[in-house]
């Protein structure tokens, strides 16, 4: 019998059986048990419903399951001790250590809080994906599997969980999908099936994290103060101001005409994975178009949907790809972009910003500390200094400028859960699992431990909710940077901070950490840009998929290929002549079927009222129903031993005598 899901509905199972009796007492005593939630202020209608209905309500927002020896909500604590498997993506930059396991580590902080052992299997970032893959076709995945980016190869055969038919058993993401509205965001990751696979981390706000770093000593020495051109820039104008910066270095002899004054990390050898990485990435986004660094497995083909049109396009044909590949052009050929960028390792665009010999570089929030250090430790303190800067705006097809920032999703990479799980823990412990999950993903507490650490050990938050790190740990992944040579990175000796658990929350907590220059620019970028509209949703069919596989790949290569070509300047986007016969070797690679495909499930999608909120229901429904039934058969149960014992006992019947 599934207990769990008998007390999660009983109320309803209850008041059916009560109706069908015609007692209209008993249906005020059923809404009189149902409004033990009102204490949950933190809980969302639906997730406090069904924690109301057999769990003891705590009154500070968590809810104690008595009969399988748990606490959820809130605060997570297993009565008796558990483990859970769990895969493990291990960044070379900062690599597991024992120490991680540790008094003070991460995992052993997780054990303490919630009396549950992740169980893990450790695999290095460069081959992450394909253990998953192995993992999960196999059939033995450990149970959490988390830095998922794509989980559509994982649905159709069956290794992972259709996550929206338990998330009303999850009352921290229940809270936060509601909270912030993020249906439309969920509907992005839905399958063919109208569910999703995927518990993605969820942000209150799209926070744009790439972008570009410049010694702003040398541009306000050029003549050029950013702060004051930042607001409505375009690439083609930022692309002139490089031109002079480099004339001003020139003629102060900081570098000859012949040296590149941008040589960039995240394109190349180490990450750019031959597609162009993040510099095209966030350009192209800027234009209202996607290419290279950006795409997804369910969109192999770097096709964006056209308001204007109200169709699906290829990006790399579009008017948009010509303009900013055309500023990319300008750039090579006036000697400011290396194109090295898109060959070179990271190390070594890396190691050219911080001996000066480039003026600006991509950086995240993650590595700006880092990246003031190389150039400290390189030119001396004092020598230089650093802004973060709004990125410039691209056009639209038609030439209109457009201020959309180059990221626009609210959602992260995130947790996928093996049908493993379900099958070896059964109905009751699975649920249980998926309540620490919650937990740790979702709640405020599990996210904050798992970016901060132990409150009072390696962070402190003063009365106005000001976070800090104590005297003895710094943090290159959340930007602190070291103060003394006594100090240990916290990330790095004990685990906090990691990718593996710190995907989204509130913006409080996500810019919890920044430092006053970095809210700065936050309050710039959502000043001076918007974000874009979110592209409709497309699940494909197994078949379809397939399908759609085996035209992408070639011509995602091909796109590849050439805009590469163009970013290094081989061949020359603004000649006619190129342009047509690049985009007959596109269109040649069954382009015209992708979009078909595509634009033919959209218009099928227009008909569908499919949404996360469809997907959500139909998991509360489906547990409301088995409860119902088990509940049913019980009661059967219990009327045919009754009716035994009846049959048994000649004084139950009032005539036998």
């Amino acid at each position: 019998m599934k207990k769990m899901k008998k007390y999660l509905c009983l109320l309803l199972a209850l008041a059916m059986m009560l109706s069908l009796a015609a007692c209209g007492g008993g249906g005020d005593t059923a809404e009189e048990e149902g409004d033990t939630t009102t204490a949950a202020d933190n809980l969302s209608e639906g997730a406090a419903e069904e924690a109301s209905a057999g769990d003891t309500d705590n009154g500070d927002g968590s809810f104690t399951n008595e009969e399988l020896g748990y606490t959820y909500g809130t605060r997570f604590w297993s009565d008796e001790p558990v483990t859970y498997t769990m895969l493990f993506n291990d960044n070379d930059a900062y690599p597991i250590k024992d120490s991680w396991y540790a008094e003070g580590g991460i995992f052993d902080a997780i054990t303490k809080a919630t009396n549950v052992t992740l169980e893990i299997e450790v695999v290095n970032n460069a081959v992450y994906n394909d253990r998953v893959s192995l993992a999960v076709s196999s059939g033995e995945a450990p149970y959490i599997i988390p830095k998922v980016y794509s989980e559509t190869p994982y649905v159709n055969g069956g290794g992972i969980v259709a996550v929206s038919d338990y998330v009303h058993y999850m009352p921290n993401f229940y809270n936060f999908y509601n909270d912030y509205d993020m249906e439309a965001d969920i509907n992005t990751i839905l399958q063919e099936d109208g569910k999703f696979y995927r518990l993605p981390g969820m942000k209150e706000t799209a926070l744009q994290d790439y972008t570009l770093l410049i010694r702003d000593d040398i541009f306000k020495a050029a003549g050029y103060d950013v702060t004051t051109l930042e607001d409505d820039w375009t690439w083609d104008e930022f692309a002139d101001i490089l031109i002079d910066v480099k004339a001003y270095m020139v003629e102060q002899g900081m570098c000859s005409e012949d040296d590149y004054i941008w040589s960039d990390r995240w394109c190349g050898a180490t990450s750019g994975y031959g597609t162009g990485g993040c510099l095209l990435n966030i350009m192209s986004r800027s234009y209202g178009i996607y290419t290279t660094w950006s795409t997804t497995p369910t969109n192999g083909a770097d096709l964006y949907f056209n308001t204007e049109t109200d169709q699906f396009e290829l990006s790399s044909t579009t008017q948009a790809y010509r303009d900013y590949m055309t500023v990319v052009k300008k750039l090579v050929d006036n000697k400011i972009l290396d194109p090295e960028t898109w060959t070179q390792e990271d190390a070594q665009a890396d190691a050219d910003f911080f001996t000066g010999k480039t003026v600006l570089t991509l950086t995240n929030r993650a590595t700006t500390v880092s990246q003031e250090d190389g150039l400290a430790a390189q030119l001396g303190d004092g020598n230089f200094s650093v802004y973060r800067i709004v990125l410039p705006m691209g056009t639209d097809s038609e030439g209109n400028t457009i201020d959309y920032q180059a990221e626009n999703s609210r959602l992260e990479c995130g947790v996928c859960i093996s049908s493993t799980a379900l099958n070896e823990l059964g109905e009751d412990e699975f649920i249980k699992m998926m309540r620490f999950v919650d937990w740790l993903w979702y709640s405020d507490a599990g996210l904050t431990l798992t970016k901060w650490g132990i409150e009072g050990e390696t962070y402190t938050v003063d009365e106005n909710g000001t976070y800090a790190l104590t005297p003895g740990y710094f943090c290159g992944g959340l930007s602190i940077p070291q103060t003394s040579d006594d100090q240990v990175d916290m990330r790095m000796e004990l685990g906090y901070a990691c990718g593996n658990f710190m995907y989204g929350g509130s913006t409080e907590l996500l810019t919890s950490n920044f430092a006053p220059d970095l809210q700065d620019f936050y309050d710039r970028q959502g000043e001076y840009r918007s974000l874009k509209p979110l592209d409709p949703a497309i699940a494909l069919t197994e078949d379809d998929n397939e399908q759609l596989n085996l035209w992408a790949t070639p011509l995602f290569s091909e796109m590849n290929t050439w805009t590469l070509r163009f970013a290094q300047g081989q061949y020359d986007v603004t000649d006619d002549a190129v342009w047509e016969e690049y985009v007959a070797a596109i269109m040649a690679q069954n382009a015209q079927n992708v979009m078909d495909m595509y634009n033919e499930y959209y218009q099928a999608s227009k008909d569908s009222d499919a949404s996360a909120d469809d997907a959500i229901a139909a998991g509360e429904d489906a547990a409301a129903e088995d409860a119902a039934a088990t509940d049913d058969a019980a009661a059967e149960d219990a009327a045919a031993t009754e009716d035994t014992a009846a049959a048994d006992d000649p004084y139950a019947d009032p005539y036998a005598q």
